[in-house]
């Protein structure tokens, strides 16, 4: 590490360590409630698509869902001459419950690169938005990919993060199963889409997915989060737009062609066949209050600086009657018609009512 870059990467410690309120980083230290809740805000900043959604405390590792908006109809009318009124509750109508699972977030940057970072006035500005941006992507991808919490994740064999928590999709194919489709014939194992599928295109497969959440469920804020491929693949190719987001955001590209219906979306790390629909606001990552922890040193053993954090995490949908969405791995693309095949004994017909086309095979015209 050069002398300039090692004064800028002190200076970051010691802000650091006054925001913390620590005497040093280089030992692991707990992030208090607060600070917790900025440094969240910090990440949630970060992503154009974790914005949308809901980030928040809990108190407790595990627990009911929070179910943050009213879900189920309020209108009514009561005879109170025979009973007194009830109000609805505000509680989750499945009795869904979290557990939220430690989270590593450990990076390490190298003293080349941090000496090319140096050169430039707003070092410790591009250091920080480089570990909270990879830290929301990182969450965005647990949560359309995650399938479970493993005792010790396998980046190899799970390059999507599929053993780090059981994200959003997980949930609800396990949760609500009719309102997750696998197969739009039955005993195929496939969605077909196009000319010769079962659904035509991709409006029709998502105004049918739609369908699946009842009127009284729907906010009126639903979109439809739709992969890449399924886009590409559609035969209007919708043109679309950035949200207005800084550039060093991950960006949420919102669709100028509506599906089903529904404002769409493409998001970061979606599954590219994929295909959901939901109020956003009824997605949420929960992370226990005064479980965050941090540690940020310089090893120069292995030529680099190390910033550890972690935190305990939770994915939660919080009404599963209000989300519809299929299985990407199982969407097939048929987009002609199949040949048919020709009727037995057609060709001899043809023989006999054209003799003169009977010619024998390799012999003169």
């Amino acid at each position: 590490m050069r002398i300039t870059t090692r004064k800028k990467y002190s200076l970051l410690q010691q802000s650091m360590c006054q925001t913390y309120g620590v005497n040093s980083v280089s030992s692991a230290f707990a992030v208090t409630e607060p600070l917790e809740t900025r440094l969240i805000g910090k990440i949630q900043d970060s992503s154009a698509f974790l914005q949308m959604i809901n980030m928040l405390p809990v108190t407790d590792k595990k627990g009911q869902a929070l179910n943050i908006w009213v879900t189920n109809p309020l209108a009514k009318r009561t005879d109170v001459s025979n009973k007194d009124r009830q109000p609805v509750f505000m509680s989750p109508p499945d009795g869904l419950e979290y557990e939220c699972m430690l989270t590593e977030t450990d990076i390490a940057f190298s003293y080349e690169l941090l000496d090319i970072w140096a050169r430039y006035e707003n070092f410790m500005e591009m250091y920080l938005n480089q570990v909270y941006r990879r830290i929301a992507l990182d969450k965005i991808l647990i949560g359309w990919y995650g399938k479970k919490a493993a005792k010790e994740t396998d980046i190899e064999s799970n390059p999507n993060l599929e053993d780090v928590n059981k994200g959003w999709l997980t949930l609800l194919k396990d949760e609500k199963p009719e309102h997750y489709l696998t197969e739009s014939s039955d005993n195929t194992g496939q969605i077909t889409i196009g000319m010769a599928g079962d659904y035509k295109n991709l409006d029709a497969i998502t105004y049918d997915i739609f369908s699946m959440i009842e009127v009284a469920q729907r906010s009126g804020n639903e979109v439809a989060v739709v992969g890449r491929q399924l886009v590409a693949d559609d035969m209007g190719k919708a043109l679309s737009s950035f949200a207005q987001q800084p550039t060093e955001k991950s960006q949420v590209m919102i669709l100028e062609k509506t599906y089903g219906g529904l404002p769409s979306l493409i998001v970061p790390n979606f599954p590219d066949k994929g295909l959901v629909v939901t109020d956003p606001k009824n997605l949420s990552i929960y992370f226990q209050s005064g479980r965050m922890r941090r540690k940020m040193e310089d090893k120069p053993e292995r030529n680099c600086v190390v910033d550890f954090m972690s935190s305990n995490d939770a994915y939660m949908i919080e009404n599963l009657d209000s989300i519809a969405g299929i299985e990407a791995n199982n969407v097939v693309f048929l987009d002609e018609e199949p040949p048919q095949p020709e009727k037995p004994g057609k060709r001899n017909r043809d023989k006999e009512e054209n003799p003169e086309d009977n010619t024998e095979a390799g012999s003169a015209v």
